[in-house]
């Protein structure tokens, strides 16, 4: 999602220092992410959080991003996912192919206090896809609305320079659908001038249950990845990461390897 590749916006330039989703975007400069990813799940959490047998589930991702910063203190961010989903049911494939999301939204700085960074973000987030028969998911044409807090600092450990940047948001979810809350949190360091490794988490879970009808009353996720982002030209880098799902409740348990493309402008 477009909030999570926020937080992964880190500079590998030799002299630039390590920055991310709290630190706006300088005034005229545009980021271009390309990551392609590709997602396996073999099993899920059921509602009790242990690990269970689940149909085959296949995902690949294009999820282009763009970050503009207008003025010195907002930061223009959008994104968009062409996926491409598939489900082995005892035999029988369900594929799925669309223009799963468009992500538009904002950022901006709040300023400095204690040597610690804050940003405000807001998204709205157009779905393009029904994601599931359960009604916690999306159907295509939803629109959510999605306000987060952004905490970042800079560190030095061992003598490289790295960050930490904290993502908490709350999403507002249309037709009936609980809502849900995030918190990601990415840790970068740069172990070399042009070679940047980052430890990301992410968890979310839903706020609300639904009717006393509906089998599924809470869905939560808790991830964990690693990648490293290797600058490769002057205002090009490559990301090459894995991210592992390692905790849920009526979820499935993923592994997602990512390739992408980094572009300064």
């Amino acid at each position: 999602m477009l909030a999570a590749a926020a937080g992964l916006i880190a500079a590998t330039g030799t002299s630039a220092p390590a920055k991310a989703g709290a630190w706006p975007m300088a005034e005229g400069d545009l980021l271009l992410i390309m990551p392609f990813s590709a997602t396996r799940a073999d099993d899920a959490y059921g509602v009790t959080g242990k690990v269970e047998p689940h149909s085959d589930y296949r995902k690949m991702e294009l999820a282009p991003y763009l970050e503009y910063g207008l003025t010195k203190k907002l930061t223009l961010v959008s994104s968009f996912a062409l996926t491409r989903d598939t489900t082995n049911y005892y035999g029988v494939k369900f594929t799925q192919q669309s223009v799963s999301r468009v992500e538009l939204g904002a950022r901006i700085g709040l300023g400095e206090w204690r040597k610690t960074r804050f940003a405000l973000q807001g998204l709205a987030v157009r779905h393009g896809a029904t994601s599931g028969d359960d009604p916690f998911s999306s159907r295509r044409g939803d629109i959510d609305g999605e306000i987060g807090l952004f905490m970042g600092q800079n560190f030095t450990l061992f003598g490289m320079n790295g960050f930490t940047d904290t993502y908490g948001a709350w999403c507002y979810r249309p037709a009936g659908r609980p809502g849900e809350a995030k918190l990601n949190v990415t840790i970068g360091a740069k172990p070399l001038a042009e070679t940047m490794l980052l430890l990301k988490s992410e968890t979310s879970a839903s706020l609300g249950k639904v009717g006393a009808d509906s089998a599924v009353q809470r869905v939560a996720t808790s991830k964990v990845g690693l990648s490293v982002v290797q600058q490769i030209y002057k205002d090009v880098s490559l990301e090459l990461g894995a991210m592992r799902t390692v905790a849920g409740q009526n979820s499935l348990r993923e592994t997602t390897l990512t390739l992408g493309l980094w572009y300064r402008l």
